[in-house]
């Protein structure tokens, strides 16, 4: 299908930014990420906070029923801080094929600016997830199989911590190097950025020198937060500088 883009980054925005509605982020209204986010300059706050599922088959999520005040939420604070900061609102979503038509029923709702991929597990078949196996030796090659092809759907604007898919290898070796070839490749063709996640870099195996080290010159890469609390919004926009302007200075190359 034809992408349907609505996102591009901006310099200094607050993107990923998690809401209470997760059951895993500080219990703090949604104002605060705001309030904060104007302190540090940010001329953009991008919330994408983990999508529910039809059934509320998985938990770490909203309810499928807090979607609609999620959304509603966002457009009311988008109108009350408008000409002080842009909101957009987006979620966090795993590719699950099954669930394909209710990815293309969130892409095309008004209320969400956006769509990342964040992979936490995946799909054999409908009703049994990865999640459940025993043996999980093997799942970093079901989560970027999923990726790809949640990639090559041009449902997501973003690809989140692609290389967490590595989080149990204990090397990055020939066999990981091409599977995040294939990563790569389909997010570049596709026109997906790849997240450079500042959570992932301070938890072990999450991140992977190896994995970005590969990317070519063309592909689209954008520094994202993760944040689960203000804390951890303050941590990631005030260090790390560097990799921030790395993305920067990638992201004006691809346009250049």
């Amino acid at each position: 299908m034809e992408r349907l883009r609505t996102y591009h980054p901006v310099e200094g925005e607050a993107f990923h930014v998690h809401t209470f509605r997760c059951k895993h982020a500080d219990e703090v209204p949604d104002t605060a990420y705001i309030d904060k986010a104007i302190e540090l300059g940010a001329p953009r706050i991008v919330f994408t906070d983990h999508s529910p599922f039809p059934g509320n088959l998985f938990g770490n999520r909203m309810k499928i029923e807090m979607l609609p005040e999620y959304i509603t939420t966002m457009y009311r604070l988008k109108e009350e801080y408008r000409g002080r900061i842009e909101i957009l609102a987006g979620l966090e979503v795993e590719y699950l094929p099954s669930f394909r038509e209710f990815y293309q029923e969130l892409k095309t709702n008004p209320g969400l600016d956006l769509l990342i991929l964040g992979q936490h597990f995946y799909e054999h078949e409908p009703g049994w997830y990865s999640f459940l196996d025993e043996d999980k030796s093997g799942e970093y090659i079901g989560l970027c199989e999923a990726m790809i092809q949640g990639v090559e759907t041009d449902l997501f604007d973003v690809v989140a911590h692609p290389d967490r898919a590595f989080r149990r290898r204990k090397s990055f070796g020939s066999e990981e190097g091409s599977l995040a070839d294939r990563l790569i490749y389909a997010a570049t063709s596709h026109g997906s950025y790849l997240e450079l996640n500042y959570s992932s870099m301070h938890r072990k195996r999450q991140f992977w020198h190896e994995f970005w080290d590969r990317l070519p010159n063309q592909a689209m890469m954008i520094y994202g937060l993760d944040a689960h609390s203000e804390e951890e919004m303050v941590e990631g926009m005030e260090t790390d500088i560097s990799y921030q302007n790395r993305c920067l200075n990638r992201q004006k190359e691809v346009i250049s």
